[in-house]
């Protein structure tokens, strides 16, 4: 779950750029759901996007979007993870002190992401937006 949550802040960051033409798996009103195959499945608030994760043989995940997009992770040496998609890298991070990430996007501008009282995390984009996601009945997470 820990590699799930830092994919989805680094696409948020991401998409708060418009750095990438990929969906943003933690905007609000998105909800996920494990899947069989161990990552998640999640679907946007106005069910026009989806995507589903599964782990990679990395020690990351693989992600599909609806659109036919995909994004794939792998640890780096700072304990955190690096995302790549069809144009390159999308983000790096590294764990912070309060207990989350902090994300480097290509463009230089930063992000980063707290556990919150939910149980979930709260992602600051580099905008100030924040978006609080918790956990759900299916064992993934909602976000707004």
């Amino acid at each position: 779950m820990e590699v799930s949550k830092i994919l989805r802040a680094g696409a948020l960051a991401a998409a708060l750029l418009s750095a990438v033409a990929v969906p943003c798996p933690a905007r609000a009103g998105d909800s996920c759901r494990p899947n069989v195959f161990g990552g998640e499945d999640c679907r946007s608030s106005d069910g026009k996007q989806s995507w589903s994760s599964r782990p990679n043989v990395f020690g990351g995940r693989d992600t599909t979007y609806s659109d036919g997009t995909r994004t794939t992770s792998r640890p780096n040496v700072f304990g955190g993870e690096n995302v790549e998609g069809p144009r390159g890298q999308i983000s790096s991070s590294r764990p912070n002190v309060f207990g989350g990430r902090d994300y480097t996007l290509p463009n230089g501008k930063s992000a980063s992401s707290r556990p919150n009282v939910f149980g979930g995390q709260d992602y600051r984009g580099p905008g100030g937006h924040t978006v609080t996601c918790r956990p759900n009945v299916f064992g993934g997470q909602d976000c707004n």
